[in-house]
């Protein structure tokens, strides 16, 4: 964290199914060429919790719904020089109440910068999380490797 840099609020849902061959995978999406995956989430809007934000980002991104929320993994806290903020990050694990596809596609909506952008949704194994964007990858390989893939 940074002195004198803006706080931004954002919550995180760490989506984690079984696939054929009882492995669990996490959900991540890209949406461009060369970029690396992420997690469907996004800001904390003013007067919204944590998990209503969470919901609320996983339907303007995903268009997911009746997922559950299994556990609050924990609260991050550092500064990102992309957006120049500091960052308090609420990762939420998250189940899908039936069996999602291996891949598909989202257009984005809502009214923030989401609406209109194009997600390409996919599952990655525990060997796999080195294409995952360093924001998120070092909290998985640090805390919550056992949680998600065990």
């Amino acid at each position: 964290m940074k002195a004198n840099k803006p706080l931004k609020r954002k919550s995180f849902g760490f989506i984690v199914q079984t696939d054929q061959m009882e492995r669990k995978k996490l959900l991540v999406y890209s949406n461009g060429p060369g970029v690396q995956f992420r997690l469907p989430g996004g800001n904390i809007d003013p007067g919204e919790t944590a998990e209503e934000a969470l919901y609320r980002e996983m339907l303007e991104e995903s268009g997911l719904t009746n997922l559950l929320m299994a556990n609050k993994l924990g609260v991050q806290y550092y500064y990102k020089a992309f957006i120049d903020s500091n960052v308090e990050r609420h990762d939420f694990l998250v189940v899908p109440d039936r069996k999602l596809p291996e891949k598909w596609e989202y257009i984005g909506t809502g009214d923030g910068g989401d609406q209109g952008s194009k997600f390409k949704y996919q599952w990655v194994t525990k060997d796999e999380i080195h294409l995952i964007d360093e924001e998120f990858r070092r909290d998985i390989i640090k805390s919550y490797l056992e949680v998600l893939f065990s």
